[in-house]
């Protein structure tokens, strides 16, 4: 400290004599510096200002000001009250025109505004329709739809010739079928035909309506026990018997029964063709891949058959379709529908009545799905993880709901499916509310099509009952009845049509009682308002499925927008289980549903016949319990075998080693029993040298049983030191139990510590005594205490200047303070023997490098 202040040390007051001048000439040259620093950093400040507002304006230049161009989509092209069968109407015709729906996106940060519309309609580079819109604007990050009346140039459309071989895109696909020397009326028609598949030119950007057709490679229609082919509403024709006979193997009598009319929706159900024995249909797969298989019933009655008390089983292959199916007491028409994934070249329907009934069936339609429609990866629930493999599977449509919106009948769906109402499902059912548009606003984004689920399915939702009020709290519920043992594909349909911009509606989705998606927001998945998207969960017995399966959604209260939620439409089709059945637990070779279910019987049984022995042993041990039982401080002590030497629990007689007697206990097989005179030959008598430790209760002694087995003997001692260091404890006297040699070396603070725990360790009751772990971890800390203290007094002794300070006189130990041993007791220093590795002080030792708390 001295030499460091006579560094700068400070110059006397009484030195100083300069002059005023010189003291205001100083005072200058100091603040002249000081001014021209102020000055430069000021510069530098005000150079960085405007080289960072240079660097923000050319970034925002780049990206926010960065004018980019609207993204201009063509949904759907509609002709106005044409009527392709006049063909003298069209031609004299001067206003055919065509409605245009056009989506404008805005992807700027700012509202994009135009003056006006010019929609351009061109055939072979042939302006043949033009039409102008009003001005309009699409605000930031928004899309508006612009719907625009085409009017077709009636002389242009008059002028153009056809070719047989069209020139450019796949615009002439139809256009082949017709001649050079065509009438102009017919090319009328033939342009009007392929106006869906002219390339429209809208503000200079264009796009292509997405196409919804579909044709199956594969489609047999079987009218079955029908005399004739049947023409139903959507133009599809089911074939008679006469017509298919060659897809039936049947041996059996011929049977068929038919009625003129009744209560039914399709004229296929008012026949049915009836067999006695087992019969085939068997087609050829012209493609492989995803199938449907429609099965229609209806319990015609004629002939002499009742159909509603037939009981059959239905097989596809190796997939069990139907097990032991009946109608029973329903006296209504049922169809079952099915997606089967088919690799073989032949696909086969196998009927088998059971024993003393017979099979029928109404109608059947094989018909090819597109390869899209299940992707072979879904989402499962429990565990929340993909699932991939469900191509590999077989499903059955137990539910398809249109929901919030009327019926879709199969002739509205290009794909034949039938689309059911959901209020009857919900629950309750004024919980939503139906809300509809118009079904060519809504728009398919990449990924997804209209064979997914046609456009009227998205154009109608339920939403929230009480949507935008301050707080929804409840959710829309679909119950659906299910069955448990099986696992489910469960498709959900969405489509945002009931916000007013984007990025404006935010809810949760829940399936089965999970949460199945949180925070949806169809916005950035689906990337438009009105804009289809759809999500697949897997759902089964390992997230506790029960019936009803229920279907839920409920906004999502944190987030910021519209408190609403909306479902546009559900699906639930059962997948086959282990034995690839979908009805019942039997498989098509017979054996039973998932052998997990026999392990678990054997299991329990298993369990059951082990509890019946175990109580047999109880009883068994009961009657040969000890004479002295009550007075044991636990009931159950007698139960548990205490295994010693050679013990058996079959076994009433006992060796006792180099002895070769026999001792016989009424507690045979509960533990190994030693007398007096056993113990004292085991430690030759209690020899003083054999002496490994002394314990709370007395001297523990190293001995010898049974032909040299070691083992370490404790003698009980009325006189034994037990109580003694809690006595000195409870006087607050602990270092009177110190070692006299230790005296000085123990710290008060870690003797203090390594009591506590002891003395918790002698708590009467399990719950008062502290854990091994907590026993460890206080003995850690005391022997931490003491580390420290010793370290603290090496520190004080090297830098102690003086001599080192005497010792401290070591306590007298008193004869009454301490008992001394008797020689029995106190075994000789140079006779204490050291034993293997499991004595007390290695053990210690172990407990001791535990780096476990």
């Amino acid at each position: 400290m001295v030499g460091r202040e006579q560094i700068r040390p400070l110059a006397p007051a009484s030195d100083r004599h300069a002059s005023d001048n010189h003291t205001e000439t100083a005072d200058h040259l100091k603040k002249k510096p000081l001014k021209t620093k102020t000055w430069f950093r000021v510069c530098m400040f005000i150079a960085a200002f405007f080289l960072i507002i240079a660097i923000v304006i050319v970034i925002f230049m780049f990206t926010l000001f960065k004018i980019k161009n609207p993204t201009i989509n063509l949904n759907r092209i509609s002709v106005n009250q044409l009527d392709l069968n006049n063909v003298t109407a069209i031609l004299t015709s001067q206003n055919i025109s065509l409605t245009a729906q056009v989506s404008v996106k805005n992807p700027n940060y700012a509202t994009f505004k135009y003056p006006n519309t010019n929609t351009n309609l061109y055939y072979r580079g042939t302006l043949i329709g033009e039409a102008r819109g009003a001005p309009g604007q699409a605000k930031a990050r928004r899309t508006v739809f612009i719907n625009e009346t085409v009017d077709l140039i009636i002389g242009k459309l008059e002028g153009l010739e056809m070719e047989k071989k069209p020139r450019g895109p796949p615009l002439g696909i139809h256009l082949h079928l017709f001649s050079s020397s065509m009438s102009s009326s017919m090319a009328i028609i033939a342009v009007l035909f392929c106006v869906f598949m002219v390339v429209p030119s809208v503000s200079s950007v264009g796009a292509p309506a997405k196409s919804d057709s579909f044709t199956p490679p594969d489609s047999y229609l079987l009218d079955c026990g029908s005399s004739q082919q049947t023409t139903l509403s959507d133009k599809r024709v089911f074939l008679s018997d006469q017509n298919s006979h060659e897809y039936l193997n049947y041996e059996g009598k011929d049977l068929v029964v038919s009625v003129p009319k009744a209560d039914v929706p399709l004229p296929i159900y008012l026949s049915a063709k009836v067999f006695s024995s087992e019969a085939t249909y068997t087609f050829t797969m012209n493609k492989a891949g995803w199938h449907w298989i429609r099965l229609h019933f209806f319990p015609v009655s004629g002939n002499g058959a009742n159909l509603q008390q037939s009981k059959f089983s239905v097989f596809s292959d190796s997939l069990v379709l139907l097990h032991e199916f009946s109608l029973g007491n329903e006296s209504g028409w049922v169809m079952k529908e099915y997606l089967v994934n088919a690799t073989n070249q032949k696909m086969s329907i196998k009927f088998t009545p059971a024993k003393d009934s017979t099979a029928f069936i109404n109608a059947i339609e094989v018909v090819s799905a597109p390869d899209m429609l299940i992707s072979d990866v879904g989402n499962s629930l429990v565990p929340v993880a993909q699932t991939s493999g469900l191509s590999q599977n077989s499903y059955q449509t137990v539910y398809r709901l249109n929901v919030g919106g009327p019926q879709v009948e199969s002739q509205s769906d290009t794909l034949g499916r039938t689309w059911a109402e959901d209020r009857q499902y919900l629950k309750p059912e004024n919980a939503g509310r139906n809300v509809s548009v118009e079904p060519k606003v809504i728009i398919y984004p990449d990924g997804n099509s209209p064979l997914i689920a046609p456009p009227s399915v998205y154009a109608s939702a339920m939403e929230m009952g009480d949507a935008n009020t301050v707080g929804p709290n409840f959710n829309v519920t679909w119950s659906l009845d299910i069955d448990a043992s099986y696992s489910y594909l469960v498709r959900l349909h969405f489509a945002d049509i009931v916000s007013k911009s984007l990025n404006d509606l935010y809810f949760n989705v829940y399936v089965g009682g999970k949460k199945a998606i949180s925070g949806l927001d169809l916005s950035t998945v689906a990337g438009d308002l009105a804009s289809a998207y759809y999500k697949d969960f897997i759902v089964n017995s390992a997230m506790g499925l029960s019936s009803p399966l229920k279907v839920q959604i409920s906004p999502m209260n944190e987030a910021a927008g519209t408190k609403n939620a909306l479902l546009n439409g559900l699906e639930v089709l059962k997948i086959n289980n282990s034995v690839n059945s979908l009805d019942g637990e039997f498989g098509a070779d017979g054996k039973t549903a998932s052998t997990s279910r026999g392990s678990v019987a054997a299991v329990g049984f298993c369990m059951m016949f082990g509890a019946f022995v175990g109580l047999g042993a109880v009883a068994v041990k009961w009657q040969k319990r000890p004479q002295d039982w009550q007075k044991s401080k636990s009931f159950s002590s007698w139960l548990l075998p205490l295994h010693a030497g050679d013990a058996s629990f079959m076994s009433s007689k006992n060796s006792l080693g180099s002895r070769k007697s026999a001792f016989y206990s009424s507690t045979t097989g509960l533990g190994r029993y030693f007398s007096f005179a056993e113990l004292q030959e085991a430690t030759k008598n209690w020899d003083a040298s054999a002496i490994i430790g002394v314990g709370g209760f007395g001297n523990v002694y190293i001995g010898e049983i049974d032909n040299g087995t070691k083992v370490a003997i404790k003698r009980g001692n009325p006189q034994s030191e037990q109580e003694w260091a809690m006595q000195w404890k409870r006087k607050g006297l602990l270092e009177k139990i110190i070692d006299p040699t230790l005296v000085g070396n123990i710290n008060p603070e870690s003797m203090k510590k390594f009591a506590e725990a002891a003395e918790k360790c002698l708590g009467e009751y399990g719950v008062d005594r502290p854990t091994m772990g907590d026993v460890l971890w206080n003995l850690e800390y005391a022997l931490q205490l003491q580390e420290a203290s010793l370290q603290g007094k090496s520190e004080d002794e090297n830098n102690s200047v003086a001599s080192a300070a005497s010792p401290a006189p070591a306590t007298a130990i008193i004869p009454e303070n301490r008992p001394v041993p008797t020689p029995e007791q106190t075994p000789k220093p140079t006779e204490v023997q050291v034993i293997d590795e499991h004595s007390g002080t290695a053990m210690f030792k172990q407990f001791a490098e535990l780096n476990g708390r």
